[in-house]
């Protein structure tokens, strides 16, 4: 169990398989008929490769984890692992990635995957340093994905569609980071990473984080009209999961009293919603798959 708890924390387990999901969705969204082995390959494609970027990311920065309470027990940060078998391991991760991508679905998801994790470690990574912006920049690292799966699936690339779940994804992305590096704010700083607007109070980015949130929502209800879900239920269910996120978060924030509190609960209801938003939108792809 050791061994599988410091491979999870290595490859950040439950982000890898929500991007892998969210791959899915994009390719399943199309309404085309998929062979379920093209499927299988995205699906492990763009784990491998959102792996990949997790390992790699982790040994730039093992010395700064080394330094914080929530990356230190990381492989490469507590010693574990060195930086050299971690190299092997994230580079064995992502060409095994790109070469199912490339096998299964084509030179050009391939090559958006590729260009997807260059931008992550050669951009995103480094510009933590640099500017608070670093968070906005990196959000084509999350929202490419479901793209990546609509032309896995043979989806239209001038379909205006997979950008309604671009839009999703890039608005979870930023408060996501920052409801969780807000607890960390201070040991980021002492460390040099620029990742929260300095002159933003703690209390001023939980506002900001909740209007994210609201956008969010609003283009979850897009989906319906969009017609990304089209089973009724399913369209009921997104519609009501919806509104009833908006008003708990609303909740939520306005009985704000501890703010490390409060922005953990809401990282992890937004982690839950984007799972039952991806989950609906997969069940709705599924049930369209059969009907072929």
């Amino acid at each position: 169990m050791t061994y599988l708890t410091a491979l999870s924390r290595l490859i950040r387990l439950p982000l890898s398989v929500m991007v892998a999901l969210s791959a899915l969705t994009g390719a399943l969204a199309t309404n085309l008929h998929i062979t379920w082995m093209t499927l299988w390959a995205l699906a492990w494609g763009i784990f491998l490769m959102s792996s990949s970027c997790s390992v790699l990311n982790q040994v730039q920065e093992r010395f700064t984890d080394a330094l914080m309470r929530r990356t230190c027990r990381r492989p490469l940060a507590c010693g574990d692992l060195s930086a050299t078998a971690g190299m092997a391991i994230g580079l064995l991760f992502g060409s095994g990635g790109l070469a199912i991508l490339f096998a299964a679905t084509g030179t050009a998801t391939a090559l958006l995957g590729l260009a997807v994790t260059s931008w992550y470690l050669l951009v995103y990574t480094p510009l933590k340093r640099i500017s608070s912006l670093a968070v906005i920049a990196g959000t084509p690292c999350g929202a490419l994905p479901p793209l990546i799966g609509w032309l896995a699936a043979g989806g239209d690339p001038l379909d205006p569609r997979p950008l309604t779940l671009v839009l999703l994804m890039v608005l979870w992305q930023v408060p996501h980071y920052w409801l969780l590096a807000l607890p960390d704010r201070d040991e980021l700083k002492q460390v040099g990473f620029k990742v929260l607007p300095a002159k933003l109070s703690a209390n001023q980015l939980l506002n900001i984080s909740h209007f994210w949130i609201l956008g969010m929502i609003t283009a979850t209800l897009l989906l319906p009209p969009m017609r990304l879900v089209q089973i009724p239920l399913l369209q009921g269910v997104i519609a009501g999961l919806a509104i009833a996120f908006a008003v708990w978060t609303t909740r939520i924030r306005q009985k704000t009293l501890f703010i490390e509190k409060t922005a953990h609960k809401l990282r992890v209801s937004l982690h839950l919603y984007l799972g039952l938003v991806l989950g609906i939108i997969l069940l709705n792809g599924v049930f369209s798959q059969l009907n072929f």
